[in-house]
């Protein structure tokens, strides 16, 4: 990239960090995110989201986190730039939650009524970043029958491309305790779900932020003929997969320079802010995953 780009990047990055609604979406985003907008049926609405990393650098961007939560405590900005430079996930954590916290998205109060609104926001902001690339925007949608949610949720994991296979079982554990997170809240029978599986990526570091958006219509039917009373599951799934790599060959000091004066979040307070509790309703019921 030529310093001419760079610095073009670099302004577009500050009018982002200022004020991201004054920013314009390009056509091709403008598809990408027509792709996340939801559905209105439903009698009833519940929302949340599980957030994981892997890769192999990422136990090194949670140390890094460590110690930008110690600059973050000290209010040293000095600090909290130097570790925004060199820790790429670090920067990208906090770009995040920059997002988050202008868009009225929040996983952690699930049955907030602006969150579906407030998750397309999020998505919104994040595909004006100039340092993300989309490397991936799909769409499936599939009709299940189901007795057993366990079945259901394979199938859902089956779904997402491009995981790495040593990695399913991490995000099949992370979608079952959102969908308990979820589905404990609810107690009609036509309901609609968000799930949000956010995946942070760090091979190297051009960090790969992955979004699967899991919009389920369920409707629980109910049945108590001989033998033990039944419950069927009917659910038309929509998956969503939005992948944004970020250009770390191209991320700068200036750049986390700006970032620093505006917004910090480390590695892991993304990970552990933005993952969707349970209810306290949850122990009582009696949920049909293995």
């Amino acid at each position: 990239m030529s310093d001419i780009q760079h610095d073009n990047t670099l302004t577009l990055f500050s009018s982002w960090l200022d004020d991201d609604k004054q920013l314009k979406l390009s056509e091709s985003s403008m598809k990408t995110h027509r792709l996340f907008v939801l559905s209105e049926e439903g009698d009833s609405s519940v929302s949340g989201q599980n957030t994981i990393s892997t890769g192999t650098l990422a136990p090194q961007e949670s140390e890094q986190g460590k110690i930008l939560d110690d600059a973050i405590a000290r209010g040293d900005k000095n600090d909290i730039a130097k570790v925004l430079a060199s820790s790429t996930g670090n920067a990208v954590s906090s770009i995040l939650g920059l997002s988050q916290s202008r868009s009225g998205w929040n996983p952690l109060e699930p049955d907030k009524e602006s969150n579906e609104k407030g998750f397309t926001l999020f998505i919104e902001s994040l595909l004006k970043v100039p340092y993300f690339n989309t490397t991936q925007a799909e769409s499936t949608t599939v009709h299940y029958e189901e007795e057993n949610y366990d079945s259901l949720i394979n199938k859902v994991v089956d779904l997402y491309d491009g995981v790495e296979e040593r990695d399913k079982s991490k995000i099949k554990s992370s979608i079952v305790n959102l969908a308990k997170a979820c589905t404990s809240r609810v107690n009609t029978q036509n309901t609609k779900t968000l799930f949000v599986q956010n995946t942070l990526n760090a091979y190297n570091k051009n960090i790969v932020v992955q979004l699967q958006q899991t919009f389920m219509m369920m409707e629980r039917s109910h049945s108590s003929g001989k033998g033990a009373p039944k419950d069927k599951y009917k659910t038309e799934i929509s998956v969503k997969v939005l992948e944004l790599t970020f250009q770390g060959n191209i991320w700068t000091k200036d750049a986390a320079e700006k970032l620093a004066n505006k917004f910090a979040k480390s590695w892991d307070d993304w990970l552990d802010d933005t993952s969707t509790p349970e209810s306290d309703n949850a122990k009582n019921i009696n949920f049909c995953f293995n």
